[in-house]
């Protein structure tokens, strides 16, 4: 849910709402490399006007602090 906040504080548009470990985020191109550049994410479908829905999950294993880096580095991505 911290990722979800985080994504929410950021101004990112979801592609669904999710309460699990997976978050599914839309992207344009700018996006789509800016955050390729500091994160690791699946592409999850492409949409008709050319931007990408991409899926974020955590696991067990995903530190905490890992989720606070992206979540300071999603400011740089966002316009």
């Amino acid at each position: 849910m911290k990722l979800k906040k985080g994504f929410t504080e950021k101004g990112y548009e979801f592609y669904m709402d999710s309460s699990t470990n997976q978050q599914f985020i839309i992207l344009d191109d700018e996006q789509f490399v800016k955050l390729s550049e500091v994160a690791v994410f699946e592409i999850w479908e492409k949409l008709s006007d050319g931007r990408t829905v991409v899926r974020f999950c955590t696991s067990w294993a995903t530190l905490e602090e890992d989720v606070d880096a992206l979540c300071k580095a999603l400011c740089d991505t966002v316009k």
